[in-house]
């Protein structure tokens, strides 16, 4: 049915008029209610703060900063940024300042839409501790005194801050457990004269008495003898109690990776006098596993590797792991088996046996070996080593021409190496995958003599340090410093090539291509050296997310002689990076150039590299 012409016009004036009487469409903004600017903060800056850092005030706040000028960060929340107003001047009443107050803030524009957030404190003056009394049984003096004094977290002259005076009881009772005395008893009060900004407290503390390990029971356990459980205490019934000794058997129980779940603690349930229970709960993990991984890199190529493990092998807590791997570089079958407690209670054995294939440009080396290595576990960051190494050398495929200085080796030839070899790992970092803070000593001897059985008499001595600095919100600096030499000794003239130093490649120098800084032939094959120096600088800068952008600059070179280091030989490189996080270590992806290449190179200048983990 078609509609009158004059119904139709009278529509459309009617259409025409509500659009402009009523307001203008959905879409477009109310001329009442102007549309604010999308603005984000590219910095933060604090005015007036001199008691705490603008690094713990930002961690309080919820608005974040925009890293880069282009992309990434969120648009600014003005309701956002009133709570972190509100969460400054908590935490300035926490850490003692209770007359703090933001006088406010400012945006300060920047470049475009990014903007420098100014905030102004004015923090006023500080509540001190005037004075702190301790009494022990009662008594204002005692022989524990002077160490509870010391250990305490707040003193006569510091500002009071309330998670210092709420951490006095546990840092006491934590102290005193340590010796013995797990039941003391600790009262804290406190009189704070916010006007006369001053504090004063009295800490009464009841010792009681001394507590020693009473009987302990095991629950959980089913395939796992209870003399293993009992053998990781490091503890007995009838000892002196000691808090760390729990925290310690605890985690040792883990390490054995026996169990997927342990639970060591103290029953507090009825009065038991000063013998104190312990109840230790597992949860028994799978005896067997077996482990598959794929990956790729610019050196290796494709690789694979398959494993086996078989834990509390045979009982005894021994473990038994049997490893295959394939890549363009090396080809492996390796048994291990570790037995622990040998010779010690931080002590353990580790055995094992296989055949590897080295297959690099200059050199291919089939071996077969046996290593036995004794380890002693000082601590959780310090092990040292001494191990006996067996290994039936055979060269194939040897690619380069005799050497004046490094020897002449021959295709086919057979090399018997005994040595012993005695080392010390000390690492004390926050994550062994992706490290922000710590550092690791790394050091290495090895000795063959033909008081040994071997056809190679030398002495191999490799040094390595690594540290890395935290430049929060910044990112981490990590640093990384390698040096080490070979020696011949008795009647062995030169070392065999699969024995010597290689350098260049994505995990020491980025700027050269794998093994081909230092020593060539005349076709570019790597001679190797009997001294390599390496350092490493990076600068690892978060981007977004699990993306992590790295600045770097790398030196290093192999000498053919022994101690030799010729400084103007050193090879500098540097470059950029990239690295997406995984829960196996970050995917990365470096771009090195030479900056003082040797003369008549067979390479390129640049070179890139792509793994997984970090170079160091």
């Amino acid at each position: 049915m078609q509609m009158p012409a004059d119904l139709a016009k009278r529509l459309v004036l009617v259409t025409l008029l509500a659009l402009v009487v009523g307001g203008a469409p959905v879409w477009a903004a109310s001329p009442e209610t102007p549309s604010s600017p999308v603005r984000y903060v590219r910095h933060i800056r604090f005015v007036g703060v001199k008691g705490l850092s603008p690094k713990e005030l930002k961690k309080v706040m919820e608005t974040r900063v925009r890293r880069f000028r282009w992309f990434g960060g969120e648009p600014l929340d003005e309701r956002v940024l009133a709570k972190d107003l509100e969460r400054i001047e908590k935490l300035y009443r926490s850490q003692g300042y209770y007359d703090a107050r933001v006088v406010g803030h400012r945006l300060l524009p920047l470049v475009g839409s990014n903007y420098i957030l100014e905030i102004e404190v004015d923090e006023g003056q500080p509540v001190l501790v005037e004075s702190v009394q301790l009494f022990v049984d009662g008594k204002a003096s005692s022989p524990w005194h002077k160490e509870l004094v010391s250990n305490l977290p707040v003193r006569p002259g510091e500002r009071f801050t309330t998670p210092a005076y709420e951490h006095i009881d546990r840092t006491i009772r934590r102290f005193l457990a340590e010796w013995g005395y797990a039941r003391a008893k600790v009262t804290t009060r406190g009189i704070l004269d916010k006007r006369a900004r001053k504090a004063r407290l009295r800490v009464d503390v009841q010792m009681g008495p001394p507590c020693y390990f009473g009987p302990i029971t095991i629950e959980g356990n089913r395939k796992v003898d209870a003399k293993i459980i009992r053998r990781e205490l490091n503890f007995r019934e009838g000892e002196r109690f000691r808090t760390s000794a729990v925290t310690a058997a605890q985690r040792r129980l883990m390490n054995t990776r026996l169990f997927s779940f342990v639970n060591v603690q103290v029953v507090e349930e009825g009065d038991t006098g000063p013998r104190l229970p312990i109840h230790v709960v597992v949860k028994e993990a799978k005896s067997q596993s077996v482990r598959f991984g794929v990956g790729y890199g610019t050196e290796d190529k494709l690789r694979g590797i398959l494993g086996w493990e078989y834990r509390n092998f045979l009982g005894g807590g021994r473990d038994l792991q049997v490893r295959t791997k394939a890549s363009s570089l090396a080809r492996y079958v390796d048994a291990r088996l570790l037995q622990p407690h040998l010779l010690g209670f931080n002590a353990f054995l580790t055995s094992s046996a296989g055949y590897s294939r080295e297959i690099q440009e200059s050199f291919e080396n089939e071996q077969y070996y046996v290593r036995n290595q004794w380890n002693v576990r000082e601590s959780d960051r310090l092990l040292l080593y001494l191990a006996h190494n067996l290994e039936a050398n055979r060269l194939l495929d040897l690619s380069l021409e005799p050497d004046e200085v490094l020897g002449a080796e021959k295709e086919g030839e057979n090399y018997f190496v005994s040595s012993l070899v005695a080392g010390s790992t000390y690492q004390r970092v926050d994550d062994l995958l992706d490290p922000h803070r710590g550092w690791q000593v790394l050091q290495r001897l090895e000795w063959g003599s033909g008081w040994l059985a071997s056809d190679v008499s030398f002495l191999k001595l490799s040094l390595e340090g690594r540290a890395y600095l935290p430049l929060d919100p910044l990112g981490v600096l990590a640093m990384r410093a390698r040096w080490g030499s070979i020696k011949e000794l008795e009647d062995t003239t030169y070392v065999p090539i699969f024995k010597r130093y290689f350098t260049g490649g994505s995990n020491s120098v980025r700027g050269y291509p794998y093994q081909k800084l230092g020593p060539l032939d005349d076709s570019g094959n790597p001679l190797g050296g009997l001294t390599v120096v390496e350092a490493n600088l990076d600068w690892r800068f978060p981007l977004k997310n699990s993306w992590e952008g790295v600045l770097f600059l790398d030196a290093g070179n192999v000498y053919p002689s022994s101690y030799e280091l010729v400084w103007d030989q050193l090879r500098f490189t540097t470059g950029v990076g990239l690295r997406y996080k995984t829960p196996v270590g970050p995917l990365r992806v470096d771009v090195g150039y030479q900056l003082n290449p040797p003369s008549d190179v067979p390479f390129n200048r640049y070179q890139i590299h792509f793994s997984i983990g970090h170079a160091f």
